[in-house]
């Protein structure tokens, strides 16, 4: 079964403070009389869900063309879920719990619940989403060499009630030199993903930017070709 782990992009959809809004405008159109239709857009990398690579946050860090095309499959995905509230950040001791599952895991998708308000009450999703700690990167980039990326349901991995402290944790989980990890923000994992087998991350590639916006299959059930 496939299911689609990432929100499409729409003019509607809530954006990080100090984003741009998505923008677009017909620039052919068949009702006005012309051939086809063609649309500009104007839209930042980071709108809706997408992959942040490390020259995001590193100078000297990968940028999202970088990576290899099989370095966006994950064939050991796995999803935890984690009880948090409104601004609140994960910590090392949400992790702990589950450390020899992340162990195994090339992609950590963390599910907080916050996907739903995403469509309930966005300003509050924008705004009050939950974020990472500088223990809780710290704990992930020191303890699991296999893992590759993580992703979550909520608008950044950065709270916006901890904004310093959520760079600071992007930054942790990216350094090094030559690392290659990726983040996910925005990601839509209101699935039943107990059966999660192969999870791919297309981003499209933008020469000279940092990262960008993705779709993102996810292939559940008990058997997969």
């Amino acid at each position: 079964m496939y299911v689609e782990l990432s929100h499409r992009l729409s003019m509607e959809a809530p954006l990080p403070p100090g984003v741009p809004a998505m923008q677009v405008k017909p620039y052919y159109s068949t009702d006005r009389g012309d051939a086809s239709n063609l649309f500009l857009l104007q839209l930042s990398n980071h709108s809706g869900t997408h992959i942040d690579a490390p020259w995001h946050f590193v100078a000297t860090g990968l940028r999202i063309c970088d990576f290899s095309l099989e370095e966006f499959v994950f064939d050991r995905p796995l999803c935890i879920d984690v009880a948090i509230g409104d601004g609140q950040l994960l910590e090392r001791a949400h992790f702990e719990p589950q450390a020899e599952r992340i162990g195994e895991a090339d992609l950590l998708l963390v599910r907080t619940g916050y996907a739903r308000l995403r469509r309930e009450s966005p300003e509050r999703y924008t705004l009050q989403s939950p974020g990472m700690s500088v223990q809780g990167a710290t704990y992930l980039a020191g303890h699991f060499p296999r893992l590759r990326a993580i992703g979550l349901d909520t608008i950044s991995l950065a709270s916006m009630q901890h904004l310093e402290e959520g760079l600071e944790a992007h930054r942790i989980l990216f350094r090094g030199e030559g690392r290659r990890f990726l983040i996910i923000e925005d990601m839509n994992l209101e699935f039943d993903l107990s059966q999660l087998r192969r999870v791919i991350a297309l981003p499209l590639f933008i020469e000279g930017v940092d990262s960008s916006f993705c779709t993102i299959m996810g292939i559940t059930g008990q058997d997969m070709a």
